[in-house]
């Protein structure tokens, strides 16, 4: 047999421990599994999302939230309409085109912050709409809390500066040596990109990555350099899970363990293939989103084939348990992690579909299964939300060159693709080549047979398998190619 190898396009093709695609399927440890297709269910909200988030209140109740340009939204209990919650004094909000909203959650408080308006507050069960936080806080890119303390990164007036509300009350911001309330400038490292809180906080520059500590009075924070050089390039690739924070580099894609040990996770992987694919100019469109259930990275670019101008089309997927890799193809305003916000039975589906083929997932998809199941969710080019819970999507994975008689062509004629699934027709396209310096030749698509079988009769010293899978399938696992039917020929 050959086996579905983890996606490596920095890689060679002549290699068989290589797969030189996986497309619109998530990567596992023996192959490959499907990624379903996204399906809106939320209403559209006024224009492009620019941020999102999912928070659980100290009573057990699930938002989420999420802002435009000048809005910000809450959806509703049943999950189905966004609510405009913006704030009733002072006007629209304006969030520059290229900023986002960040939104934090301190307590029974959520925060949200776009470099350009005051700091806003929404009291989770209390609150109807979000206004600015008590304490004159400075308007800032990035919201976070660590332990008892708000924190705000890269104010408006100063792009290398880190603020921090009084121990125990964010609506407190006055400096001082008995709440602990304070800030620190940076002096080196450049702008701040980005900031994750918790237990400690990560703080992402342009050219350095610190650790902010609590380690109590005089000074409260103690800032400790992670790295002196490495910085992140997106702002939207920062991702945090339990002891885990993703982010781009320059140089590719990284992980930071613990908050001290910096891993290069796309490293003669996928790093010079984001290099050669992403838009740079879009850099602002990046978006990250972890889905814990399938352990997954996920990082969506706009790429120079992007049929609009700078919208994301690929979300690149990183399965951090086995350190593999693949992608998918899907046009999207920007990914999330949301929490489903409302339990269905069977009458309750009624709402969302007046019939079972109407409705946008599976229905034994996790929407349906009940409050605070956590989603891998997008908004679409139309504004609207939705989850990616839906059919499968149509796959493709495709071998490395190799070589059936060592030193001689061979007589491809037939192979069996490999695929765990109760309903799926499976193809496979036979690309060829006499010369690694000489351009792929691909035959047509040959599905399964009554046997089981692609045919195929391709004469060529170099061969590979591009098996293919319609969308819609119910399938569970594909793992490579077997009973390869050949016969040597001839060297030259």
């Amino acid at each position: 047999m050959v086996p579905f190898s983890p996606w490596l396009p920095d890689l060679a093709d002549f290699d068989t421990s290589v797969s030189t695609e996986a497309l619109n399927v998530i990567p596992s440890s023996t192959g490959f599994r499907p990624f379903p297709a996204f399906a809106n269910t939320a209403s559209a909200i006024t224009a492009r999302a620019q941020g999102a988030a999912s928070f659980r209140s100290i009573s057990g109740t699930i938002f989420n939230f999420c802002g435009d340009a000048t809005k910000l939204y809450k959806l509703n209990t049943t999950g189905l309409t966004w609510a405009d919650v913006s704030r009733t004094v002072g006007g629209a909000y304006t969030v520059a085109s290229d900023s986002k909203w960040s939104f934090a959650q301190y307590g029974n408080f959520v925060m949200a912050t776009n470099g350009n308006d005051a700091v806003q507050v929404y009291e989770l069960g209390v609150s109807s709409n979000f206004a600015a936080l008590a304490g004159t806080p400075p308007s800032a890119y990035f919201a976070g809390a660590i332990r008892e303390f708000g924190v705000l990164a890269k104010t408006s007036s100063q792009n290398n500066r880190v603020r921090w509300s009084a121990i125990g009350n964010v609506a407190d911001w006055v400096s001082s040596a008995t709440t602990l309330s304070d800030y620190q400038d940076l002096p080196d490292g450049g702008s701040i990109m980005g900031f994750v809180g918790g237990e400690f906080g990560i703080i992402f520059q342009e050219r350095a990555i610190q650790r902010m500590s609590f380690e109590g009075p005089p000074t409260a924070f103690r800032f400790d350099k992670i790295s002196s050089f490495l910085g992140c390039r997106a702002d939207g690739s920062i991702a945090a899970f339990d002891n885990f924070a993703f982010f781009l580099g320059d140089d590719g894609a990284y992980m930071i363990r613990g908050g001290a040990e910096i891993v290069p996770i796309g490293s003669e992987k996928v790093d010079r293939w984001i290099e050669q694919n992403l838009d740079a100019n879009y850099l602002f469109r990046i978006t990250a989103a972890i889905d814990p259930i399938n352990k997954l990275y996920l990082l969506s670019i706009p790429t120079l084939n992007s049929t609009g101008a700078g919208t994301p089309d690929t979300i690149l997927m990183y399965h951090w348990p086995t350190g593999q890799w693949t992608h998918a193809t899907v046009n999207h305003e920007m990914i999330w992690q949301s929490a489903v916000q409302a339990t269905y039975t069977i009458d309750g589906m009624d709402a969302v579909s007046a019939t079972i083929d109407g409705l946008p997932f599976p229905v034994d998809s996790r929407f349906w299964a009940g409050t605070g199941r956590l989603l891998l969710a997008a908004f679409d080019t139309s504004h609207q939300q939705g989850y990616f819970s839906g059919q499968n999507l149509a796959a493709t994975v495709e071998t490395g060159d190799y070589q059936l008689s060592p030193g001689r062509r061979s007589l491809l004629k037939a192979m069996r693709p490999i695929v765990e699934g109760s309903s799926v027709t499976p193809s496979i396209t036979v690309g060829y080549r006499n010369h690694q310096y000489s351009g792929l030749t691909y035959g047509s698509a040959k599905a399964v047979n009554a046997y089981g079988v692609c045919t195929s009769r391709v004469n060529a010293r170099y061969h590979r398998a591009r098996l293919t899978i319609p969308a819609g399938s119910n399938w569970m696992f594909a793992r490579g190619v077997d009973d390869l039917n050949f016969s040597p020929a001839g060297k030259r």
